[in-house]
């Protein structure tokens, strides 16, 4: 067995290709995905357990850093394939020792534990003796990390009939509703296709008083990700107008609905359920394993949401943390308890000091 850390652009390669195929990945383990984190200045690596040669689990650590404080962030994990529990805790080990060869004040990590049973989870959690010095929580918050699974299974469904009729009836009314509106779905290819896909996402984002990342930030992201397959963009049109969109990203077997935004008119064409299905359609005749709606949102987005899941699989015991330097962690949390309410402007500072 051999651990090592990496941004080779080889080794890239293949990580991406195994958390594509490894039941217990994120997208939060993708290079494209950690490498937006630059345009705030942040960097990146992947820590990868090898055996003969064959990639078995690994991490990928987020270093968070403005001026006096870094911060090493494992967004999500660190995972192991199936059969390679016993090599977790050696994995976690190296979280802190990593962190303070950085010179950085804290670090976290997100085991992706639930008692729950589903393939895309830990559901017997191991010796874990690397533990025993963490806190459990986390105190840093500019760099998501997961909470679980909003999980739409396809086992046992034979085909898109099937499907359809896995739902409530009043989920399904509003699924032959929406496609009676003659709404009809399109994947974006283009640059000027997704930038305005995305600016509706914007416009929603503000018109209901939440951030996501502008567009100069996210642009190399998204077309990077969707040129290479690992992402969709999924569009609803009627008569040629835009009138909605869904952003997923592909790992472990099933698509994260991430981000999305419809136009809100009278009469309501209820494009927020034509999209999802499309999207669950997509993930069912990919052959994967279910389709992650995700976690969060407005109550009328929880909502949507919830209604189209089998499983709400919150992890547990999940998220731990270390301070390495006392002094400057304080000083940070002095910080960041009068900066709190101001999360939009610390991002846009992110994205200029870069140190």
């Amino acid at each position: 067995m051999e651990i090592i850390f990496t941004k080779e652009n080889h080794w890239l390669a293949k990580w991406d290709n195994f958390v594509q195929t490894e039941d217990k990945a994120s997208h939060l383990l993708l290079s494209d995905w950690n490498k937006s984190f630059e345009s705030y200045g942040f960097e990146y690596e992947v820590c990868i357990l090898l055996d003969n040669d064959s990639i078995c689990g690994g991490f990928v650590g987020v270093i968070a850093k403005v001026s006096l404080f870094k911060f090493y962030i494992v967004p999500f994990g660190p995972i192991v394939s199936l059969g390679f529990e016993h090599k977790l805790d050696n994995l976690i080990e190296k979280v802190p020792k990593r962190a303070m060869s950085f010179h950085c004040c804290y670090c976290h990590i997100t085991i992706p534990f639930s008692e729950i049973k589903n393939k895309h989870v830990l559901n017997i959690r191991p010796s874990l003796p690397a533990l025993n010095e963490a806190n459990e929580g986390h105190l840093f918050k500019y760099v998501y990390s997961s909470s679980g699974l909003n999980w739409k299974g396809f086992d046992n469904i034979a085909n898109e009939e099937n499907l359809l009729n896995s739902f409530k009836s009043n989920i399904r009314r509003d699924i032959r509703s929406s496609i009676r509106k003659g709404l009809n779905s399109k994947i974006l290819i283009t640059e000027s296709e997704i930038k305005l896909g995305y600016d509706l996402c914007l416009e929603n984002a503000k018109i209901n008083n939440y951030s996501i990342r502008d567009w100069s930030s996210f642009k190399e992201t998204l077309l990077k990700m969707i040129s290479n397959k690992t992402a969709k963009f999924i569009a609803a049109y009627k008569e040629e107008e835009l009138k909605g969109v869904v952003f997923l990203v592909r790992s472990g077997n099933y698509y994260t609905y991430i981000l999305g935004g419809t136009k809100k008119e009278k009469p309501d064409l209820l494009v927020g359920h034509f999209l999802q299905w499309e999207a669950i359609k997509m993930s069912f005749e990919e052959k994967l394993s279910g389709y992650n709606i995700s976690l969060g949102g407005s109550v009328g987005v929880l909502n949507l949401k919830n209604s189209y899941i089998d499983d709400q699989i919150i992890f547990q015991e999940s998220k731990y943390y270390w301070i390495l330097k006392p002094f400057y962690f304080k000083l940070y949390l002095f910080f960041e308890k009068h900066l709190k309410n101001h999360k939009k402007t610390i991002a846009k500072f992110l994205s200029i000091v870069k140190r």
